[in-house]
């Protein structure tokens, strides 16, 4: 009897966990925002990396049979356009001008060298000289929301997959946006919250000469903001600790479109209207600081 009952909660705990286990991995494949110190360390991490691997990788082709051949000026030119690409990113990285774009170049010449080393027999240190590389490089696809094979095909998060010559293309946005630095979503985070205030303003004075007065409507509106400002300051506060995630903007955005759907459904006084589309325009900047892709 003792073990028929072990053997039930036995059962009954596994069963809680694989009921668990989806949602924990769903948190779990989500990376942070890299603040701006991050991504730094990372380019340095990956030309500092590119120097040990072009000494491993001279040594190893000056002991081997394609020392004085083509196949050595080919791998030269691809680690010298490799190394233009690399610096050329942090350059515009510096300026506050860097793209996902400038991230694939770097990852697009890096594809040319992996399949060299993969081809031919290198020593043992420059192989693992080229895999420590490749793993900086990454976590520069990872910082940029470029998802990365090797195998030569580059998608973007919540992209299609775009085979042969991969294609930048960054969802929810017309174009490429610069990668915004932290102070630039810090001021955004700001704009929202300052806007948030102001819309409030004129919201309650637009209700309060309207029919929606002292309502269950003017009830639901009001939970609305009030849960919209607490997504707002949770991911303020995650931001600051340096751990919101695509997720936490995504918790904003549904709570806003609440609002949205009923701004657009009640004819409200003008200035609570200007005062949304003002507040919504900061939104869609703050989507896309976090690349995610969002419509009204």
């Amino acid at each position: 009897m003792i073990m028929k009952m072990s053997l039930l909660a036995l059962l009954f705990v596994t069963a809680c966990l694989a009921v668990a286990a989806p949602a924990q991995a769903q948190v779990v494949g989500q990376p942070y925002r890299l603040n701006d110190k991050e991504v730094e360390r990372i380019l340095r991490r990956v030309e500092n990396q590119t120097n040990n691997f072009r000494k491993s990788l001279d040594a190893s082709l000056d002991r081997s049979r394609l020392n004085g051949t083509n196949r050595e000026d080919d791998i030269n030119a691809f680690m010298k356009n490799f190394e233009e690409q690399t610096k050329r990113l942090h350059d515009r990285f510096d300026d506050n001008k860097s793209v996902a774009a400038d991230v694939e170049a770097v990852l697009n010449s890096a594809a040319a060298i992996d399949q060299f080393v993969h081809r031919q027999r290198l020593n043992e240190r420059a192989q693992n000289d080229w895999s420590t590389l490749r793993a900086s490089l990454d976590d520069l696809a990872q910082a940029y929301n470029v998802a990365w094979r090797w195998e030569g095909v580059a998608v973007l998060t919540q992209s299609t997959v775009v085979t042969g010559t991969p294609v930048a293309v960054v969802a929810g946005t017309a174009g490429l946006p610069y990668r915004l630095s932290d102070k630039e979503v810090e001021r955004i985070l700001h704009r929202i919250e300052e806007q948030s205030g102001k819309f409030r303003g004129s919201l309650d004075s637009a209700l309060d000469r309207s029919r929606l007065n002292d309502t269950d409507r003017e009830d639901d509106i009001n939970a609305f903001i009030k849960e919209f400002d607490q997504q707002v300051k949770q991911l303020h506060d995650r931001f600051d600790d340096r751990k919101s995630v695509a997720a936490d903007v995504q918790a904003v955005l549904d709570r806003a479109a609440r609002i949205d759907a009923f701004m657009r459904r009640r004819g409200l006084s003008e200035r609570a209207q200007n005062e949304w589309s003002a507040l919504r325009a900061n939104l869609d900047q703050l989507a896309e600081a976090y690349s995610v892709s969002w419509r009204w």
